[in-house]
């Protein structure tokens, strides 16, 4: 008969947890993928005038770290 309270928190890099706005992770997540942009955006510069970079950023089912991330980076053309 001992008064315990248990509390859950939840860390997914995904975002997508309902009835939450920000996730464990989700911050770092996006600060990595901006550096995997940026080097492909440096190294599309230096090859070629107009080369381009490919980065694959997966999730689990929604895309909001690819979206996050390339939002916060201004450098990309198309997600």
């Amino acid at each position: 008969n001992l008064n315990i309270a248990i509390a859950g928190i939840p860390k997914t890099i995904d975002n997508d947890i309902d009835y939450i706005d920000r996730s464990f992770g989700f911050y770092s997540a996006i600060e990595a993928a901006q550096a995997s942009i940026r080097t492909a955006l440096v190294e599309a510069r230096c090859t070629l005038p107009n080369g381009v970079g490919v980065v694959k950023i997966m999730g689990r089912s929604a895309g909001f770290l690819a979206a996050f991330a390339a939002l916060r980076s201004g450098d990309v053309d198309a997600v």
